[in-house]
């Protein structure tokens, strides 16, 4: 985080110094990450963010907490999948193969798009996500915008796009490598005859 707010150049936007702004952007996420109230102050001691800018906040919070929980249920579906019916587990890796081959290759369209549209991949996710429109800020008065500039928005997509697609690699491998493994099961036809 802190390597990425400096390359987009947030402290000097945010006017603040890097320790400061580091401070700052750390806090944020300890209260998006920990269920915070985004209430703090910044060194001058007037309110960091504004109300508006603590609501969308709120509203980040929740969609991180969604987007957890369905990787969570998802994990538990395809380990449930695999116990449940060992008879399946060919089948069920060829599965997992194939989505971890998927979303390494939708990860890396969406960032070849990103390279000409970023501005509307990101307002799109916005619009999407976001449809109350508690997402457009005042560059000039209101400090979420000052402190996570689109360059830091930027890179962190770059950063966890590259993620995202070496988890998906790394899925399709282990996918292939245990889908060779697993007996590929018997029908019910197959099994009478």
């Amino acid at each position: 985080m802190h390597t990425a707010l400096d390359a987009a150049g947030s402290a000097e936007r945010v006017g603040l110094t890097l320790t400061e702004t580091a401070a700052a952007s750390d806090r944020t996420v300890a209260d998006l990450v920990l269920g915070g109230d985004f209430a703090f102050t910044a060194p001058d001691g007037t309110p960091f963010y504004d109300a508006d800018e603590r609501s969308h906040l709120g509203d980040a919070r929740l969609l991180l907490g969604l987007a957890l929980i369905a990787g969570g249920v998802a994990i538990i579906g395809v380990a449930g999948a695999l116990l449940a019916w060992p008879d399946r587990r060919h089948a069920t890796w060829t599965v997992i193969r194939r989505a971890g081959l998927s979303t390494s290759v939708t990860v890396v369209l969406l960032g070849l798009v990103s390279l000409v549209a970023f501005d509307s991949l990101f307002t799109l996710f916005h619009q999407v996500f976001f449809p109350g429109g508690n997402w457009a800020f005042d560059p000039e008065t209101q400090r979420l915008v000052q402190l996570y500039l689109v360059r830091f928005w930027q890179i962190a997509a770059a950063a966890l796009g590259t993620l995202v697609c070496l988890l998906g690699l790394a899925t399709w491998l282990v996918g292939r490598w245990a889908s060779g493994r697993a007996p590929a099961g018997s029908t019910p036809s197959a099994a009478a005859g």
